[in-house]
């Protein structure tokens, strides 16, 4: 698969009073190598979205370029797929019916897209819950079909804007490890946007901390270096939380240590 990149990518928006535009992104050069799982986090309004928008074609690049093998992204395209935080699904379709939705958009054959679809289904573990509808799921189960409308496609990239933030912690942990599973077996290239620095550590094979907005350019590139596959007990050892606790103090600007009551809750604020 090809390599994502972004060179010097600067994002700006219009003041909405003939003012100065607002700098959201300043210049963020980063790549995502084939089948690589990236983390990206940093203060609240640094960025992140707009910077993920932007490699989905949703948003224009002010200055710099967002390229996929090679080739400028200028608008959305099928070797993409996002992931957003809340899974709007169409409450009328079932999971099936929901997964195979962008297949059919992109005029799929329909036995094809079901077999597809299916395929995605059983990948994500709701094979038993095919014919339900969404208001007869769970919020993980919600964002399960949301993930799997995303990989029906094949796409090679796969963009998740903080995907669990609305979930509760227990349903949390165990979609992060749904998500390493399922990664594992499509190997598709992953950019995960997120509040949470042990997530972001948990998942990915890099963290990318971005600096404060506005402006935000790349504070650090910080490699995760333990094993995969990975599973929960994995955040109890003392190499995670270190790892975790100099993402922190990265992002803070700061090389002070937390106590481990302050670690309890390791987001942004």
């Amino acid at each position: 698969m090809p390599e994502l990149r972004l060179d010097h990518l600067t994002i700006d928006y219009p003041a909405r009073d003939r003012g100065p535009a607002y700098r959201a992104v300043g210049g963020v050069s980063l790549t995502v190598a084939p089948g690589e799982f990236v983390s990206v986090v940093g203060p609240s309004g640094c960025g992140k979205t707009s910077l993920l928008h932007a490699v989905a074609g949703l948003v224009p690049a002010a200055a710099g370029t967002v390229s996929f093998g090679g080739t400028p992204i200028r608008g959305p395209g099928p070797e993409r797929a996002v992931v957003f935080q809340h899974a709007s699904l169409l409450p009328w379709r079932t999971v099936l019916g929901n997964v195979a939705y962008g297949l059919e958009l992109r005029r799929v054959p329909r036995r094809e897209a079901r077999a597809r679809a299916r395929a995605m289904v059983e990948l994500v573990g709701l094979g038993d819950a095919a014919s339900r509808y969404p208001h007869e799921l769970s919020g993980g189960m919600q964002q399960r079909v949301n993930l799997a409308r995303a990989l029906a496609p094949e796409p090679a990239v796969l963009l998740m804007d903080e995907p669990f933030a609305a979930l509760d912690a227990q349903t949390r942990d165990a979609m992060q490890a749904e998500l390493l599973r399922i990664w594992a077996a499509s190997r598709t290239s992953v950019l995960f946007v997120t509040h949470h620095i042990e997530e972001a550590v948990f998942l990915g094979d890099r963290v990318v901390v971005l600096s404060p907005g506005p402006g935000a350019t790349v504070r650090e590139c910080v490699p995760v270096p333990f094993d995969r596959p990975r599973d929960t007990a994995l955040r109890r050892t003392p190499g995670f939380v270190a790892l975790a606790d100099h993402v922190w103090s990265t992002l803070a600007g700061a090389r002070d240590r937390k106590a481990p009551h302050e670690r309890a809750n390791l987001e942004t604020r």
